[in-house]
């Protein structure tokens, strides 16, 4: 989820080759607030990765989540593979 507009998230997709996942544009804050992750100073989500099943079920939750580093892309994919 991302606070950004649905054309940053494709252009980011994009630019990894395609995710074959969908992301969630939160341009109101209404999911970050729901899931805990609303930053009210700032008016934006913590940088945050929530996976979720097919059936709506979270299975994977981390707020440490750096984009400068690779590993935290590993460790998410991983987590990906491991979804039912």
């Amino acid at each position: 989820m991302s606070g950004d507009h649905i054309w940053a998230h494709r252009a980011f997709s994009r630019s990894l080759n395609g995710i074959p996942y969908p992301l969630l544009a939160d341009w109101g804050m209404a999911v970050a607030k729901l899931y805990g992750v609303h930053n009210a100073e700032r008016n934006c989500p913590i940088r945050s990765v929530f996976l979720v099943d097919r059936e709506g079920v979270v299975r994977f939750v981390t707020t440490t989540f750096d984009p400068r580093d690779p590993g935290h892309y590993a460790q998410v994919l991983e987590e990906i593979e491991k979804l039912p």
